[in-house]
Parts: C-alpha cells; sequence; structure tokens
C-alpha cells in the first residue's frame, strides 16, 4: 500500500475517507468482512472476545491520526482501499485494520482485522 506524505490536502483526503465510512454506516449500509477477515475476527473473538460490533465501533470512531496506509484501489479496483492502527473491545487491543469503500456502490469492506505482525507507525499522528 501507499504511504501519503502527511500534506494538508491529504489529510483533507483521509477525512473524507473516514467522513464517507460514517456516512454509509450511518445510512444503514452494514460491514462486511470477507473470508480472510472473518476468520480474523473469529480468533479475536476467541482471544479478546472482540464482535463485530467491536470493529464497526472501531470504525465509527477513526480519526486521521489512525491513518496507517493507503488509499489503493483494490486488486479488481472496485473498492479504495485504507489501512488505519486503531484499538477495539474492552481490552483496547490494538489492530491493524484494513478496509475499503466501493467505489461504484455502497459496500463497506473489511479485509483485514488482526493485530500488527510488526510496529505500526501513524504518519499523521501529530
Amino acid at each position: 500500500m501507499i504511504l501519503l506524505p502527511y500534506t494538508d490536502s491529504n489529510i483533507q483526503l483521509i477525512q473524507d475517507f473516514i467522513d464517507e465510512t460514517v456516512k454509509r454506516v450511518s445510512n444503514g449500509v452494514m460491514i462486511s468482512f470477507t473470508g480472510k477477515a472473518q476468520n480474523e475476527l473469529q480468533e479475536l473473538n476467541l482471544e479478546y472476545d472482540i464482535t463485530p460490533d467491536d470493529v464497526e465501533f472501531a470504525i465509527l470512531n477513526l480519526k486521521v491520526e489512525n491513518y496507517y496506509r493507503g488509499i489503493d484501489p483494490s486488486g479488481r479496483a472496485d473498492f479504495n482501499v485504507c489501512a488505519f492502527c486503531t484499538n477495539v473491545g474492552t481490552a483496547n487491543i490494538e489492530i491493524y485494520l484494513k478496509y475499503g469503500l466501493e467505489s461504484n456502490g455502497l459496500q463497506v469492506l473489511i479485509f483485514s482485522n488482526h493485530p500488527p505482525e510488526f510496529p505500526m507507525d501513524a504518519p499523521f499522528r501529530t
């Protein structure tokens, strides 16, 4: 995934991505999980009691400061994909959260949601 440099226009780009996510979910769009993300969620649930509602809450409370990488087109270019570093659940577990917004539709699709495999920097954190 690309790493956007810290500029006012990129900060606004990420904020627009977050705002569009909140708008879609507020309008009733359900957050979906890929098979891989569903398996990761099951592991989070077994280990930390993390639920889909916890992941949705984390998504709806993202800040630009949580930005990690993206915004990239998905493999088929049907989603704009962005990755964040955020905490989730009552255990406040840090996760790598990568999801996409459907380009020509309304779907919100989670591609990854798991504890990071390496330390994650947050380039927009001030």
